[in-house]
């Protein structure tokens, strides 16, 4: 066994036999798997019918093509830094014939969600691509839940890029996917994967602003609040699914909200919905990349001084500490130090926290403060999802308490603790935004 890049070079031989070894063990890659230029070179081939003759032919080596590149990490296609051919899959896609053959149609979107795994790819999209998996895929009266969930891994991965986000807008793409999101009879598989590429069409402003327009954040907090429920059924109209895709659901849903939130009107849509108590839940949620979410959402829906009443009085402080000394990722602790500035900064005066009564004075007032600080909209969720330990850590502010020396601290101590709390945060923050304010870079690990 040995590891071989898969070639884009010509099309290989069509020796049945030959080409359908496969070698699993160890993770190694088939040599004689299609590459994306088998692949083009099939769908160039055809026939003047749209699929007639060559129907078996083509479904083959989209499988043996997928069957290589189906995993992220290991597929040689993502590895392979030649370009890929995007004419013969997208005629594919634009076959009026192709919706009639959901399995065909199911390895015609596989290969383009693997293709869209690299950004000359994705930059190379165009409006008629987009179209065609949004008519095949997304509102197509036909179109299987499998169909559906490979089409939304494919938006997901195409909307990185800006002009995809346009091009989804412009055919109608959001709707469909904000009523996956909120359907509790689809499978999680699907509703994850509409919630991942809403995730990345929010990156956009204009992308954010039809989400909030559609109802898309009352759909992301009721998903959420499913995912939170120790009850959510593992089986039934929802189908099958593990550890690791609700998981995945519940960072794409709160990567969601994240980048939603850098919308005003979307703030108070997640108020609104009582998304605020399950955002402070996911803060301490032992995957990395939804804590890191959710430190990015609070950051973003603490502008509004109504939210940060209901983030101090639901414990946000205590777990936005505990993030920041559980040693994540510089983005993640950026985001929790952030986060802090805006819930407690506008209740500090010349360094001092007032006794209560200006917070007091402050809940429930529906006005968005433009003096906290807000997570940049290009500083939006950076699709990581890597693990980390949870580790405790003292909470950044309460009333006087014991020091564990049995000595009282002096009088405006913790506040000064609290000052310097909020100058390193500061500085944290402005360090981050000064040096990533760029758009985040395609992760295989997280992406479809």
């Amino acid at each position: 066994p040995f590891l071989v890049i898969g070639q884009s070079g010509g099309a290989r031989g069509s020796d049945p036999e030959r080409r359908s070894r496969r070698v699993r063990a160890g993770g190694m890659v088939d040599v004689l798997a299609a590459t994306s230029a088998d692949v083009h070179a099939v769908l160039s081939q055809r026939a003047s019918g749209p699929l007639s003759g060559r129907r078996e032919q083509v479904a083959r080596t989209l499988r043996e093509f997928v069957d290589a590149n189906e995993g992220a990490r290991a597929s040689p296609n993502l590895r392979d830094e030649r370009r890929d051919e995007l004419g013969g899959i997208t005629s594919l896609l634009t076959d009026g014939d192709l919706p009639g053959d959901q399995d065909l149609a199911l390895l015609a979107l596989k290969t383009l969600k693997i293709l869209s795994r690299k950004e000359d790819n994705r930059r190379r999209f165009g409006r008629e691509l987009c179209r065609a998996v949004v008519r095949l895929a997304l509102t197509h009266p036909r179109a299987s839940h499998a169909v559906t969930a490979e089409g939304a891994n494919v938006v997901l991965n195409a909307c990185y890029e800006k002009e995809n986000v346009e091009y989804v807008l412009e055919c109608g793409g959001v709707e469909p996917l904000v009523r996956r999101v909120a359907d509790t009879g689809e499978t999680l598989r699907c509703r994850s994967a509409a919630a991942g590429a809403v995730q990345s069409v929010c990156f956009q402003a204009p992308g954010r602003c039809r989400v909030r327009d559609c109802d898309g954040v009352a759909a992301l907090v009721a998903l959420m609040k499913e995912l939170d429920r120790a009850s959510m059924p593992r089986d039934g109209s929802a189908g099958r699914f593990t550890d690791d895709e609700r998981s995945m659901c519940r960072a794409r849903v709160v990567g969601a909200l994240h980048n939603v939130g850098a919308d005003d009107d979307a703030i108070r849509a997640i108020r609104a919905c009582d998304g605020i108590p399950h955002l402070v839940r996911a803060l301490g949620d032992v995957d990395d990349g939804v804590c890191g979410s959710a430190a990015g959402a609070t950051q973003n829906v603490s502008r509004e001084r109504a939210s940060r009443a209901l983030f101090r009085r639901g414990g946000a402080v205590e777990a936005l500490t505990k993030l920041l000394a559980r040693g994540c990722d510089p983005a993640t602790q950026a985001r929790a130090a952030g986060a802090l500035l805006n819930i407690l900064g506008p209740d500090l005066d010349d360094g001092h926290l007032k006794s209560g009564e200006k917070a007091r004075a402050n809940e429930g007032n529906d006005v968005s403060d433009r003096g906290s600080t807000g997570d940049s909209s290009k500083e939006n969720e950076t699709k990581t999802n890597s693990r980390g330990s949870n580790e405790d850590a003292p909470t950044a502010l309460s009333g006087r308490r014991s020091s564990g020396s049995g000595r009282v601290p002096a009088e405006g101590s913790e506040r000064r603790a609290l000052g310097r709390l909020l100058s390193s945060a500061m500085a944290l923050t402005a360090v981050w935004d000064g040096l990533f304010e760029t758009t985040p870079t395609f992760d295989p690990k997280v992406s479809a």
